[in-house]
């Protein structure tokens, strides 16, 4: 267990591009395993894509020193109820190393403080059924299991076939 004394969360600021990549690199092997993406592949998403102009999102950095130890990524979503915003977190990562020390929970407390903030009237995310870990946490922190929407997805094949069809 690291200390957390130190901890700073905030904004992405471009001079934790590099620290930003190890720690996505981190997330690719966490997930992915043997299958993990390149350093090289990690860093031009984060650049190009995640970065982009048209990414849509902001990345929200728990910085212990120089290291980025944990991010999330969240954006502020329109319409929601009584001409409100939302909240969406599409992903929570604190780095391996440094798991159990608090910054998932200090990054969640910061997003929700931001959210209102933003007179966001919800903070909502989604989280793998079979992540018990996950849900313990989130559950630990005070959330509640919306079970009364459906989430819905195309995969990369049923993404081609709607998109061609005209």
């Amino acid at each position: 267990m690291h200390d957390d004394t130190t901890l700073q969360i905030g904004f992405y600021q471009a001079d934790r591009l590099e620290s930003t990549a190890d720690l996505l690199l981190d997330m690719s092997r966490h997930y992915n395993g043997a299958n993990a993406s390149s350093r090289e592949t990690v860093h031009a998403n984060l650049r190009d894509n995640i970065l982009g102009a048209d990414s849509g999102v902001q990345l929200v950095l728990a910085c212990s020193a120089d290291q980025v130890v944990g991010l999330a990524c969240i954006s502020l979503l329109y319409p929601a109820p009584k001409e409100s915003a939302q909240l969406f977190m599409k992903e929570l990562y604190v780095h391996s190393g440094w798991r159990n020390a608090g910054i998932g929970a200090a990054l969640m407390r910061w997003i929700a403080a931001y959210a209102q903030h933003k007179g966001c009237s919800r903070f909502d995310w989604t989280v793998d059924a079979d992540n018990t870990r996950a849900l313990e946490f989130y559950r630990q922190l005070g959330a509640s299991h919306v079970s009364d929407k459906l989430y819905f997805r195309f995969g990369v094949d049923a993404l081609a076939a709607l998109a061609g069809q005209g």
